[in-house]
């Protein structure tokens, strides 16, 4: 009866050959990436925290607004229009409004002081006029800027005017005396959109 072999000793495999121990170069590149591993974590770790911490970047500066400067009251909601912070003769720019704004576009008929600023507020422009002091050229000027702004910009007769025309922006007024430049009432309307406490609000 012959003899069963013998298994090799010191972690054989399967096949009867001896496996072989790891080599230390292997095992010291797998330390060096678990190792690298860590540090790139923290690091990430680190600089998102490090951002988050940063300031915010400021807004772009607002543009030079045009205009005479109105101080203005607070801006709350109010019942009458004895309520208002009206000034004889002028426009209001804003202060104290009505609830309900009033729409842009090309008013013939005047349109309410308190719905009027209201929209100020949300950023329109108001150009108001008085009917029997404006000239029909500059009537026209008027109604072409305003046309060409169809969201941005009220036009209407305002009887309480006290010169031909006038345009008011939230906090800002100008007033137009003939000739009335086209260029001048533009340049109010580009630079004083929605620059204003509910900017874009439609």
């Amino acid at each position: 009866m012959s003899a069963e072999p013998r298994r090799p000793s010191g972690g054989a495999s399967s096949d009867g050959r001896a496996s072989k121990p790891p080599s230390p170069n292997r095992a010291m590149l797998v330390a060096a990436v678990a190792v690298i591993v860590v540090v790139a974590v923290s690091m990430a770790g680190g600089a998102l925290f490090f951002a988050t911490a940063l300031p915010l970047p400021q807004a772009t500066p607002v543009p030079n607004l045009l205009g005479d400067t109105v101080p203005l009251k607070q801006a709350d909601h109010v019942q009458t229009a004895a309520q208002l912070d009206l000034v004889p003769g002028l426009p209001p720019a804003g202060g104290p409004h009505f609830a309900q704004p009033e729409r842009p576009g090309i008013f013939t008929a005047p349109v309410e002081d308190g719905r009027a600023i209201h929209s100020l507020e949300h950023g329109i422009v108001w150009i108001s006029y008085r009917a029997d002091l404006i000239a029909p050229a500059d009537l026209e000027v008027l109604r072409q800027v305003a046309a060409a702004h169809p969201r941005d910009v009220l036009l209407s007769p305002r009887p309480a005017n006290a010169g031909p025309a006038a345009i008011t922006s939230w906090g800002r007024r100008l007033n137009l005396t003939a000739p009335i430049s086209m260029m001048a009432v533009e340049s109010f309307v580009v630079a004083n959109v929605d620059k204003s406490p509910e900017p874009g609000v439609r």
